[in-house]
C-alpha cells in the first residue's frame, strides 16, 4: 500500500538519522536498530542495505566524537599571533635571506650583476654656438696647406684658400662615451668613442649643416693599464694624455697612441707629501711598411709634487718630447715624386714649411724644421677658501731642434717666407670649484699665450685659440656656471693676432652648454 510503503520509508531515513545523532557507545541499544531490523524483518529493505546504513552511521557517529573530544599531551596548541608580530617576522627572515642572497651572489635585487661592479661608464654631450669673428685687415690668400696635403699636393696656380675675412656662425656638437672596466686589482682596460667632423687628432667636434646626413663615431681611447707594483703604472693603447701640460703643447682632447711608463713615489707627512713622478713614452706617429723612416715621438718627463704650507700644492715638471722624422725631404730636381711621403699627414697653420715637388707645376707642402721641444711646466693651488680654488699655471716651451739656416736651405728659390721662431709660453690664472656639480658651482679662467712659428707642431696645440696652429699671440677668457647638477653653461672668449705672417687676427666666441655623467 502507498501510504504503508511511505511510511516505511519514513522510518528508514528517521532511523539512520537517529543513529548519527546518538553518542558511540549508545548505538548499539538504540531503537533505531530494533527498526532496522524491523524493516528486515517485513522485506522492505534487504540485510545488506539495512548493514550499510549501521556502518555509515557509526562512522559519522565516530568523527563527532573525535571532535569533542577532550585534549590530551599529544595536542598541539596554536596559539594566537597579532599582525603587527606576523608583519615583523616575516620581514626579518626577507632580510635575512636577501643578506644571504647578496653575498654569495645568488640574487642582488635592484642592483647589477657582480661583474659590473668593476665596470664604470662616463661620458658627456656639449652643445655649442660658435662665431667666428675676421678683422677686416686680414690677408685674404693664405693657403690651406692641410687642404692642400690631404689632396696629395695642388696645382701652384690654383691652390686652395684658408677663410680668412669672412665671419663664420655655427652650430656644433661633441658627444663621447667611455667605459673602464677593472679586470684585477692590477689590469685596467679602457675604451671611449666621440664625434667628430674628420679622424684629426686634436677636435671632437661635430658641425651641424649637412642636410641631415649621419654623422661619424670614431674610437677616441682604446687601452689596457697594468699596475704590477703600487709605484709603477704601464699603459698601452691609445691612452689619455699621461704628461702634466698645457693645451700650448697639447690640446687637451689628444689621445696619443703608444706605450707609456708612469712611476710614482710618494713620501710622508713629514716630507712636506712630496710625491716624484717620472713618465716615459714612445708614440708611432707614421708607420709605413716601405718607409725606412717611421716617424714617432720619444717622449719623457720628471717632476715634482709638494704642500709647502697647509692646502697650498706646488707642481713643477720638465719634459722632453722628440719628433723624429718629420722634417720634409725635398724631391730630386728632376721632378720626381719619390719624397712626397715625407708630407705630414696633417698640417694647420703656422709651422715653417717648404715645397718638396721640383716640377715647378704642383706643390706640396713639407715641414722645414725639425722639432725637439724642452717643455717647462709649473703650476701653484691654493684651496683654503671652502669649496673655491684658485690655480696660477705656467709653461714655457723650446724647440731646440730648430735650425734657422737648416730651414733657410730648404726653402732656397722659393718666395720669402714667415720668419721662424722657436718659442712659446702660455700664463693662465683659473678661479672656482674644481668641477660643475650642482647648481651655483662655477669656474672662471684667464689667461695669455704667445706661440712662435715653430715652438710647436701646429697639429697638436690648442685648436680653438687662434683657429689652432703657432704663429699667435693673445688673450683667453672662459667661464662656465652650473644651472643642473652635472651641466653648466659656459662662454669662451679668445682674441688672438698673428705674430711675423700676414696680418690673420681673428676673435673667437663659444657658448656651451655641457652635461655629463
Amino acid at each position: 500500500m502507498p501510504f504503508v510503503s511511505n511510511l516505511l520509508r519514513s522510518g528508514t531515513a528517521l532511523a539512520v538519522i537517529a543513529l548519527a545523532a546518538q553518542p558511540a557507545q549508545a548505538q548499539t541499544d538504540d531503537v533505531g536498530v530494533e527498526i532496522l531490523q524491523l524493516l528486515v524483518d517485513e522485506g522492505v529493505i534487504p540485510l545488506e542495505k539495512a548493514q550499510q546504513l549501521l556502518d555509515r552511521a557509526k562512522k559519522a557517529a565516530e568523527l563527532r566524537a573525535q571532535r569533542e573530544a577532550p585534549k590530551t599531551s599529544s595536542t598541539i596548541d596554536v596559539p594566537y599571533v597579532p599582525e603587527a608580530v606576523r608583519n615583523q617576522i616575516r620581514d626579518q627572515v626577507k632580510a635575512e635571506v636577501i643578506a644571504e642572497a647578496e653575498t654569495k651572489r645568488w640574487i642582488a635585487p635592484n642592483k647589477m650583476p657582480g661583474w659590473l661592479d668593476r665596470i664604470t661608464l662616463s661620458g658627456d654631450f656639449r652643445l655649442r654656438y660658435q662665431a667666428n669673428l675676421f678683422s677686416d685687415t686680414n690677408f685674404p690668400q693664405f693657403p690651406d696647406v692641410n687642404a692642400i696635403v690631404q689632396a696629395g699636393g695642388s696645382p701652384r696656380n690654383d691652390f686652395p684658400l684658408l677663410n680668412s675675412t669672412i665671419n663664420r656662425y655655427m652650430l656644433r656638437y661633441r658627444a663621447r662615451l667611455g667605459v673602464e672596466a677593472k679586470i684585477t686589482d692590477q689590469v685596467k682596460v679602457g675604451f671611449r668613442l666621440a664625434s667628430g667632423d674628420n679622424p684629426g687628432p686634436v677636435s671632437t667636434n661635430e658641425t651641424l649643416g649637412d642636410f641631415f646626413q649621419k654623422d661619424g663615431i670614431y674610437i677616441d681611447r682604446a687601452f689596457v693599464e697594468l699596475s704590477p707594483l703600487e709605484q709603477v703604472t704601464l699603459v698601452g693603447g691609445r691612452m689619455p694624455n699621461p704628461f702634466v701640460s698645457t693645451d700650448m703643447v697639447w690640446d687637451t682632447d689628444i689621445n696619443p697612441e703608444g706605450v707609456a711608463a708612469k712611476l710614482s713615489y710618494q713620501f710622508g707627512e713629514e716630507t712636506l707629501n712630496t710625491r716624484l713622478f717620472l713618465t716615459g713614452g714612445w708614440f708611432p706617429l707614421q708607420e709605413r711598411e716601405l718607409d725606412p723612416y717611421d716617424r714617432n715621438l720619444v717622449a719623457g718627463q720628471a717632476g715634482v709634487e709638494f704642500e709647502p704650507a697647509e692646502k697650498l700644492k706646488l707642481t713643477v715638471a720638465g719634459a722632453y718630447y722628440d719628433f723624429r722624422n718629420v722634417q720634409g725631404i725635398r724631391n730630386a730636381p728632376d721632378g720626381s715624386r719619390l719624397n712626397d711621403f715625407t708630407a705630414p699627414l696633417f698640417l694647420s697653420q703656422g709651422n715653417s714649411l717648404f715645397d718638396l715637388r721640383t716640377d715647378g707645376v704642383t706643390s706640396l707642402p713639407g715641414l722645414a724644421s725639425k722639432f725637439e721641444l724642452v717643455a717647462g711646466t709649473g703650476s701653484i693651488a691654493y684651496s683654503g677658501f671652502g669649496d673655491i680654488g684658485v690655480r696660477l699655471t705656467g709653461e714655457y716651451v723650446h724647440n731646440i731642434g730648430f735650425n734657422r739656416a737648416e730651414i733657410a736651405a730648404r726653402r732656397v728659390g722659393e718666395p720669402a717666407s714667415v720668419p721662424p721662431e722657436n718659442y712659446g709660453y702660455q700664463v693662465r690664472l683659473d678661479v672656482g670649484h674644481d668641477k660643475i656639480a650642482k647648481l651655483g658651482d662655477w669656474q672662471l679662467g684667464v689667461g695669455y699665450k704667445r706661440i712662435g712659428t715653430d715652438a710647436v707642431l701646429d697639429i697638436f696645440t690648442d685648436s680653438d685659440f687662434g683657429l689652432g696652429g703657432t704663429d699667435v699671440k693673445g688673450y683667453l677668457i672662459e667661464g662656465q656656471l652650473g644651472v643642473f647638477t652635472n651641466t653648466a653653461i659656459g662662454v669662451n672668449w679668445y682674441s688672438t693676432k698673428s705674430i711675423n705672417r700676414a696680418p690673420f687676427d681673428v676673435d673667437v666666441l663659444q657658448i656651451n652648454l655641457t652635461s655629463g655623467f
